[in-house]
């Protein structure tokens, strides 16, 4: 049974049905990218949520109705970059909103 997440990469590829270890591709790939505006995003079929990180740690939560609301923060390691998408993963939204909020 796949997943209803979805992966949508800078560079013009996608995976549907999205597992962590996809995700965990995606962030090699852009860490190992020559291009400095490297990203991906994640998001959740059934649910207007995504997750945005880029080459250079910014994260962008988008949330809400179209255009959609956006907070975002810069992480300091690709290990915290992991930590949200796993929180991402178990669908705790909230608690990313509460740790972006906590940063800002």
């Amino acid at each position: 049974m796949g997943t209803e997440l979805w992966i949508e990469k800078g560079w013009g590829d996608s995976v549907d049905q999205a597992t962590f270890k996809d995700i965990l591709v995606a962030i090699n790939e852009t860490i190992e990218m020559d291009d400095e505006h490297g990203a991906f995003w994640v998001g959740n079929m059934e649910n207007e949520y995504v997750l945005e990180v880029s080459k250079n740690l910014d994260l962008h939560f988008i949330f809400g109705e179209e255009p959609g609301e956006v907070i975002k923060t810069r992480l300091s390691n690709w290990e915290e970059v992991k930590a949200y998408y796993v929180l991402y993963l178990n669908n705790d939204y909230t608690g990313i909103k509460n740790k972006i909020n906590e940063r800002l």
